[in-house]
């Protein structure tokens, strides 16, 4: 009876420990000697997790993973790797470095879940097969034929759509899901996207993929809390004597808001507008605040100099006020504020400016 028991007890260790971690025993059948690498995508590039020795075309690796993740095992100097999802469980690979894409992996629920995803895939053959079609109709001056084509490869696009969408949806609680809306975020629209990725954070918490997709989607997020009748974010930065100023402090006043830099032509040439805006509105009920991103103190001062400026002039020098509260992607990028300090307008340009201030003050 005590060895029955300490049978069982073995057999549970053992179970335990095989849950915390990996064994990767692998076949290179085209290959017999060299190195073989374990690598795995990272934030900026594909990192480097162990490498042994290949003998006789046989390979091991053991160790333990946090997560599920997209693993690549590479041979020699070989380029094109044997993509996988790596796990804690026993894992086998046999697959050749001619056509790595064909390696057969066994023991990772995962990657039978990324296989499954890829094996019903609605046809690609039949998608190439129409835009063959659509560039020899094209060709032939087929006008007719060719908007039947485009017709038909529409019908299959979204049905390829509509699979890939309906299997991330099924997925939303594993790796394999996040991964794939990582490489296809394009398919869906903003708000569907955004409710995707909060369902992910919830069912996966901070998963490598869903961290990655959460940075992917921060300016996104940041753009929607931007949007006309909200308020705007507050900041703190240095005018040009050095002191703090904050937007907060232009509560009670129509605040004109211009991210702008030295080396932008259409800046520059919009500042002569706000120059006879501010000698017209400037003072108790409108403030105009340009924030630079100009790198350096220098070249801006010698702007504000040149063109004239005389309200408050901020300096974003890293851009992070600009970039990250305000997800400005290009420049001039203006905003009008009201008194509770809730934006109100957005881009406006030219003489634009100046009549919806005068109506405002008005």
């Amino acid at each position: 009876m005590k060895k029955l028991f300490f049978g069982l007890a073995l057999v549970f260790a053992m179970a335990s420990c095989s849950s915390d971690s990996y064994k990767i025993s692998g076949k290179i059948e085209d290959v017999s000697e060299g190195t073989v690498y374990l690598k795995k995508i990272g934030v900026d590039s594909i990192e480097d997790i162990d490498s042994t020795t290949l003998k006789n075309g046989k390979f091991t690796f053991t160790g333990s993973v946090v997560y599920p993740e997209l693993y690549y095992i590479f041979v020699n100097e070989i380029e094109t790797p044997i993509a996988f999802f790596n796990e804690n469980s026993s894992i086998s690979i046999t697959g050749s470095t001619k056509d790595p894409q064909k390696a057969v992996i066994k023991g990772s629920k995962h990657n039978d879940l990324l296989v499954k995803f890829e094996d019903e895939m609605p046809s690609i053959e039949v998608y190439e097969q129409l835009r063959d079609e659509y560039m020899r109709a094209q060709a032939m001056g087929d006008n007719a034929l060719a908007e039947s084509i485009i017709a038909d490869l529409q019908v299959a696009a979204e049905e390829r759509k509509s699979y890939i969408r309906d299997f991330i949806n099924a997925n939303n609680n594993n790796a394999v899901g996040a991964l794939l809306v990582i490489n296809i975020a394009q398919i869906f629209e903003q708000d569907e996207i955004l409710a995707l990725v909060d369902t992910m954070t919830t069912n996966l918490g901070d998963h490598p993929y869903v961290v990655m997709l959460n940075e992917m989607l921060a300016p996104l997020r940041q753009q929607q809390l931007l949007t006309v009748g909200n308020e705007a974010p507050l900041f703190t930065l240095k005018d040009i004597n050095g002191n703090d100023v904050s937007l907060e402090s232009f509560r009670g006043k129509y605040v004109f808001i211009d991210f702008w830099a030295s080396w932008c032509r259409p800046c520059r040439e919009e500042n002569p507008n706000l120059v006879a805006l501010y000698k017209e509105f400037g003072g108790e009920d409108f403030e105009i605040i340009s924030v630079s991103l100009d790198e350096t103190a220098e070249e801006w001062m010698e702007a504000v100099k040149e063109d004239g400026l005389s309200w408050t002039l901020l300096h974003d020098a890293d851009g992070s006020v600009a970039q990250q509260l305000y997800a400005v992607q290009s420049i001039p990028s203006t905003w009008v504020l009201d008194r509770e300090g809730k934006i109100i307008y957005k881009n406006l340009r030219g003489a634009e400016i100046a009549s919806t201030i005068g109506a405002l003050l008005q």
